[in-house]
């Protein structure tokens, strides 16, 4: 018998060993047959298609909730009316009966041209042959809006209306082609840029438009505050319901471009008029019968001007201005002569510019008081031309000598 305090051993020894495990092949995944891209031209007319496609559904949704409001007419003529006004918005102006319509609601056109500059943005993306060029953008450009255009010929041509003056139409599709040419322009969102006379000039008659839609809206708001009374009396005054109400709201807010374009012609001095024989100027307002639209509630009272609406003139003295500075900016040396003359030119190609972007605006909604509807053209290219030239003289001079004053301390 073992004794407890002796050593305890093993009959025999145990040796323990640990092999690695044995790795599994990995199964690898079948090959995929890599998917061809889309070519720049399949994104292009797609694109140009789809804005068609929901620039009409907007316009005739417009006229449809417009129509669950009210039951003077039937779901085919509401939505024949918003056909017609998608046309309207590409510019296509129509004769209804004896009525002529050709005023462009612009507000519907920009967010076209936004569409469409957005497809041409992505379009321009899939050119990656020698990268994108000016002339690349432009081609890319032009088969956006003849895809997008393709749709409207077709309804037009379905609907069998008289086109009315196709001058307007050329005005829309030169702006939509712009769009999608910026779009689709090369180096889009780097900032960089071919610093050569044309660009700069683009951009200082660009600038003196903004100025002047910037002043635009301003009034127009000022004559909203100050008649909120008689706009929520018109508004009551058409019984639209909720839906009716928010389509008259999209309605008007369809055609506020066209509303800054008129205001900015008031505050130019030239003014605009709402029909044969009415005017609404600084110096004066004579207004016959209006439309019971609640944003014409924003007009001023018949009779004389105000000495404070005066102030508004400075817009186009400001415009001008601009236009000059953003000119010179780029050429410091200069002689004070030549830096009062090309101030002047770019004034006047801005105040010239913004004489046809009023053209644009304006336009016909009807019959006798509806004819001629928006700023007075001949007055305005006087004032807008003489403002702004003079303007841009004043604003070249000053700079020049302040810029030879300081070359000279140097």
């Amino acid at each position: 018998m073992p004794s407890l305090l002796s050593s305890r051993r093993a009959a025999a020894e145990i040796t323990l060993q640990a092999t690695p495990a044995r790795k599994k092949p990995a199964r690898t995944a079948p090959p995929r047959a890599a998917a061809a891209p889309v070519s720049w031209p399949v994104i292009a007319f797609v694109g140009g298609l789809l804005t068609a496609v929901a620039s009409w559904t907007l316009c005739t949704g417009l006229t449809v909730l417009g129509w669950l409001g009210s039951n003077a007419a039937s779901f085919g003529d509401a939505l024949r009316f918003g056909t017609r006004f998608w046309l309207l918005a590409n510019g296509v102006g129509l004769r209804i009966g004896t009525v002529s319509v050709t005023l462009v609601p612009w507000g519907v056109t920009a967010l076209i041209a936004l569409l469409i500059a957005r497809f041409a943005a992505a379009a321009s993306a899939r050119r990656v042959t020698g990268g994108p060029t000016m002339r690349s953008a432009g081609f890319i450009g032009a088969v956006t809006v003849a895809a997008y255009m393709f749709p409207v010929f077709v309804v037009l041509l379905s609907l069998d209306k008289t086109w009315q003056d196709p001058a307007r139409w050329a005005a829309v599709a030169t702006v939509l082609l712009f769009a999608a040419m910026w779009g689709s322009r090369p180096n889009r969102g780097k900032g960089s840029h071919i610093p050569n006379i044309k660009f700069v000039v683009s951009r200082a008659v660009v600038a003196a438009q903004l100025v002047m839609l910037v002043a635009g809206a301003a009034l127009l708001v000022m004559g909203l505050s100050m008649h909120v009374a008689r706009v929520e009396a018109l508004h009551q005054a058409l019984y639209t319901g909720v839906a009716g109400a928010i389509a008259l709201l999209v309605l008007q807010l369809a055609f506020v471009p066209n509303a800054f374009v008129w205001s900015a012609s008031y505050a130019l001095g030239s003014g605009f008029s709402l029909g044969t024989g009415s005017v609404v100027a600084p110096a004066g307002t004579q207004l016959g019968m209006v439309p019971a639209i609640p944003l014409l509630g924003a007009l001023p009272d018949t009779g004389p001007g105000a000495m404070a609406q005066l102030w508004w003139l400075a817009a186009g003295g400001i415009a001008g201005a601009v236009a000059c500075l953003v000119v010179l900016a780029d050429r410091p040396a200069v002689r004070f002569d030549q830096a009062s003359l090309i101030g002047g030119a770019s004034g006047l190609l801005a105040g010239t510019v913004f004489a046809g972007v009023a053209w644009a605006a304006s336009g016909d909604l009807g019959i006798l008081r509806l004819t001629d509807i928006g700023p007075r053209l001949v007055p305005l290219l006087i004032m807008a031309g003489t403002t702004m030239g003079l303007s841009g003289m004043i604003t070249g001079l000053v700079l020049g000598l302040i810029r030879g004053r300081s070359d000279q301390g140097r």
